[in-house]
């Protein structure tokens, strides 16, 4: 097979990007056969290969990782999301997949053995170097929601006492291990403790019998080990960070977090929080297995079935009222929808709020209070609308007034509920996300089909 472009090696990448994703096999096809061209965009894009790579067959992916030397093997894995990676992995043999592995960064290694079944990680971890093995146990300690979890041991920390040019040295000693990480020099004490921070470019820039003491910032931005992702990641954007060092309790420097591993972690808090709000799981994607899919999302699909034989009950309560206004039954949804929307718009507005670290609990009450003015607005220009809408299809301008009322009284529930919802569950300790579009949901739907039928039997004398 033939592709009808060769102009560039960033053109090519993307080209097969879209086609690994829209026709898999005949992506893996071409670059089987195009050995040179697989290995040049490995070589020089290794987020394009891995993109490619997650779109084909795992074993697809192991085959053309196994055509790339070592080192452009692990960039590509570096790149891959974890879970994927993992996949990739265990299609190789232990000693393949562990010589990939000890080529990896240590903490995007530690995210890939996470992911793998407990035999083959146990495997994999005899079989690496012990010092790989060492670098990497470390770190698997710490919880993938913690800075701990997030950062890498790969950092340039030089000594109080010497000068910005042996200072130099010494990191040209260092770049090999370090990589590009060569953002900040940390400078600690004697007992390893960080006492401050030079960016590399006032160091290149600093007279060689400088002192690192005398040019370095003191009393960095530090968090510690089991320092939670959400606030890492407020701290560098806050203080417009590259990398954010890592401490233990005693303040030794143990390791520092990236401002990309920083951002993807806030991604995945956020994208977290929309599975939690409809009873899906935290921790899943399209790489969990179906069967503990189907363990996380069932009780929350049995609560909505619970929720809808409450509805049902309330419904059946007013169903002479129905009888003798069937017109009543095909505006009930309508009420119900808009209270629905409006609440989830205060509940987005909140969540989101709590994840940026902007909604102190002092400030809770006036954020409810907000929400329900807005939720009062809207309703009185929505429960007009509605209303004149209403009572001109049905005919009876009773019915006009009814929609009135109960879309008035949704919305400014539903603004007021919506707020309160994940406020709540942060002050009982829960994760404010936590099915609360399900809650919310049930109180709108409470409100909206019970709240206008009985308007309709008090105001239409039913």
């Amino acid at each position: 097979m033939r592709l009808p472009f060769r102009s560039s090696l960033s053109r090519l990448s993307h080209r097969l990007r879209e086609l690994a994703r829209n026709r898999p096999e005949e992506a893996e096809e071409y670059l089987d056969s195009h050995q040179d061209e697989w290995e040049e965009i490995a070589e020089t894009d290794p987020g394009s290969a891995a993109d490619i790579l997650e779109a084909l067959h795992e074993e697809d992916a192991a085959d053309l990782l196994r055509d790339l030397d070592t080192d452009e093997a692990a960039d590509v894995l570096d790149e891959m999301r974890a879970p994927a990676a993992a996949d990739v992995i265990e299609e190789m043999t232990t000693d393949n997949a562990a010589k990939l592995i000890s080529e990896m960064e240590t903490h995007q290694a530690v995210d890939l053995l996470a992911q793998l079944e407990d035999e083959v990680r146990d495997e994999v971890m005899v079989s690496l170097d012990p010092d790989v093995r060492l670098s990497i146990n470390r770190l698997i300690v710490y919880p993938d929601d913690s800075a701990g979890g997030l950062m890498t041991t790969d950092y340039a920390a030089l000594p109080a006492g010497i000068t910005s040019g042996e200072a130099i040295e010494a990191l040209r000693r260092l770049h090999q291990e370090i990589g590009s990480n060569l953002t900040y020099v940390y400078v600690v004490d004697a007992q390893g403790r960080i006492a401050g921070v030079v960016p590399f470019r006032e160091l290149v820039f600093a007279r060689p019998g400088d002192g690192l003491d005398e040019i370095m910032h003191s009393d960095p931005v530090t968090v510690t080990v089991d320092t939670d992702r959400e606030i890492v990641a407020e701290l560098i954007q806050r203080y417009h960070l590259i990398s954010l060092p890592v401490t233990d309790a005693q303040q030794h420097l143990v390791g520092i977090v990236k401002v990309d591993e920083a951002m993807e972690a806030a991604q995945v808090e956020a994208t977290e929080d929309i599975a939690q709000m409809v009873g899906a799981g935290a921790e899943e994607t399209v790489y969990t297995e179906i069967g503990v899919s189907v363990r996380r999302r069932l009780p929350w699909i049995a609560l909505n079935l619970l929720i809808g034989l409450g509805l049902a009950v309330v419904i059946r309560e007013f169903e002479s009222i129905i009888r003798l206004e069937v017109v009543l039954a095909s505006f009930m949804p309508m009420v119900a929808l808009l209270g629905g929307n409006s609440g989830a718009q205060s509940l987005a507005v909140i969540i989101r709020a709590m994840a940026v670290g902007s909604l102190p609990p002092g400030r809770a009450v006036r954020a409810i209070r907000r929400e329900a003015i807005i939720g009062l607005i809207n309703g009185l220009v929505i429960a007009t609308l509605s209303g004149v809408f209403g009572g001109i299809v049905a005919g009876d301008a009773r019915i006009g007034v009814v929609i009135t009322v109960a879309v008035f009284a949704n919305l400014v529930v539903a603004g007021a509920v919506g707020a309160s919802i994940p406020i709540v569950l942060r002050r009982l300790g829960q994760d404010p996300a936590l099915a609360s579009n399900i809650f919310l949901t049930t109180v709108t739907d409470v409100v909206g089909f019970g709240g206008f039928l009985l308007t309709a039997k008090l105001i239409l004398n039913l």
